[in-house]
């Protein structure tokens, strides 16, 4: 039975969860370091050979853990609770196949009560597809998007007034 130890950078970056082009930085980082016979590059079909032993090298150093963003929506018309629950699951309607994450609370204004508007934090790797279904659902309205580095304090914050955090997935 033949055994293949080596494998290429699109198999290194399915096993490491990187880009491509992350694996090949890492390559010419450690090109000179290691021996010709663990990493070397097949030059007629021109793709690198990694010796399954250098593995460890290409795992990433940080994981994130949270990959969720925090987002405000501002609707500029008054629209009821109920109304805002069924254009949320509009928009994850809207999304299609890309996988998206909305965990939201509908929250009334201090300056304006009869308005309500959205805290959310999500998960979506596509954000402007998601930001463009927000646009084309509420027609208009303003919005604030930003990174979330601790989700404990965000979903506290979100969750002042006691309001129950809604989530929606497709």
């Amino acid at each position: 039975m033949i055994v293949n130890n080596y494998t290429t950078v699109q198999e290194v970056s399915k096993i490491t969860k990187q880009s491509t082009r992350n694996v090949r930085r890492i390559i010419n980082r450690i090109k000179d370091e290691v021996d010709n016979k663990l990493l070397f590059k097949d030059e007629e079909q021109s793709t690198w050979n990694i010796h399954r032993d250098l593995l460890c090298k290409f795992i990433p150093q940080r994981i994130r853990e949270n990959k969720f963003y925090a987002l405000t929506i501002d609707p500029c018309v008054s629209f009821s609770e109920k109304d805002l629950d069924e254009i949320m699951k509009y928009v994850i309607d809207l999304m299609g196949n890309t996988p998206t994450e909305i965990h939201y609370v509908v929250e009334q204004k201090k300056k304006a009560p009869y308005i309500n508007h959205i805290h959310c934090f999500v998960k979506c790797s596509n954000k402007r597809k998601l930001i463009q279904n927000f646009r084309l659902a509420f027609s208009t309205v303003s919005y604030h998007q930003s990174a979330i580095f601790d989700l404990e304090s965000w979903k506290g914050y979100i969750t002042k007034e006691n309001n129950e955090i809604k989530t929606i997935k497709n």
